[in-house]
């Protein structure tokens, strides 16, 4: 009976796509490989199977069955470490991050193809000594690095060409947050826009991307308001909230209306923007984030004499 292997949908997915086998294998493996895993002839490891799905554009959820013990249980730990970054628990996420390396560097032969988990460990390690204190241009350094694994051509601030995974996209938009702490305001938006246009070039709509798009858009509006933007701020504010209202993603929701307030008030439209303040404070006291809600509270009294 006929069945519809793995190797063929990745190629049947980049030449619908009219991608090259270059371009989608760039820096996960060679166009060899490539070649091996879609005609059958290679199983690919779960990471770079990931990858080559994230940068087709499909979810890749449904090939967890693909997974051996080692690969499921590095996976489970990784799974584990985003959760821990994402909460800002960052002594847990340096333990985890501790057994993922052990799981890798017990690997035999510690192969090539485990260069996207030693990226991803390596970014994890970067914001687990970015919180310990490390400065703005280490944190820099190491995130290059840590990009350089998969697209060693990147100069820094364009992306060409390129096709993605998700962390890249994460690793990337990182880079753009350090430009900004390092006062490099207009690389970090020169890149952020790079990013926002391959997310909207690629549309890819799984939950991954779901919740990167939106983060993308609140440090751009952030940055063009500090730079005066403000109406060009406000319209990416309500590209944000509505993709949040759309995927509903609670995550980066509240930081955009409060972004958007924030522009809202520089164009002297304080009705309006005394409505996001409290739209951006009501989010972040029903997600239980009381911190931010008088963080907010705080900012527009203080910056906009908007009283909430």
């Amino acid at each position: 009976m006929a069945y519809y292997t793995i190797g063929e949908l990745i190629r049947d997915t980049r030449e619908r796509l009219h991608y090259s086998q270059e371009e989608l294998c760039y820096g996960i493996c060679t166009p060899s490989t490539l070649s091996r895993i879609e005609n059958g002839l290679q199983t690919p490891g779960k990471k770079t199977l990931e990858g080559l799905m994230q940068r087709l554009g499909i979810v890749d959820r449904i090939f967890n069955i693909y997974l051996n013990r080692q690969e499921r249980e590095r996976y489970e730990l990784e799974q584990q470490l985003t959760r821990c970054l994402g909460n800002r628990d960052f002594e847990q996420a340096g333990q985890l991050a501790g057994a993922i390396e052990a799981g890798i560097r017990n690997h035999p032969g510690n192969s090539v193809h485990l260069k996207m988990e030693k990226q991803y460990l390596a970014f994890a390690r970067t914001l687990i000594e970015k919180e310990k204190g490390r400065n703005a241009e280490w944190v820099l350094k190491e995130l290059l690095l840590a990009i350089h694994m998969t697209m060693p051509d990147f100069d820094g601030i364009h992306i060409k060409s390129r096709l993605l995974t998700y962390h890249e996209i994460t690793i990337l938009n990182n880079i753009g947050c350090a430009y900004h702490n390092l006062g490099r305001i207009l690389d970090g938006i020169q890149l952020l826009y790079s990013l926002k246009e391959y997310v909207e070039l690629h549309t890819l709509h799984g939950d991954e991307i779901s919740s990167k798009y939106p983060m993308i858009l609140q440090n751009l509006s952030s940055w063009l308001g500090q730079e005066g933007m403000h109406k060009d701020a406000l319209e990416l504010c309500q590209a944000g909230i509505d993709y949040c209202v759309e995927y509903g993603k609670l995550h980066t929701f509240p930081m955009l209306l409060c972004n958007k307030a924030c522009a809202l008030a520089a164009l002297e439209q304080y009705d309006m923007s005394k409505e996001c303040f409290s739209q951006s404070i009501a989010v972040f006291q029903a997600t239980n984030q009381q911190d931010y809600a008088e963080q907010v509270k705080k900012y527009a009294a203080i910056h906009y004499g908007i009283i909430l």
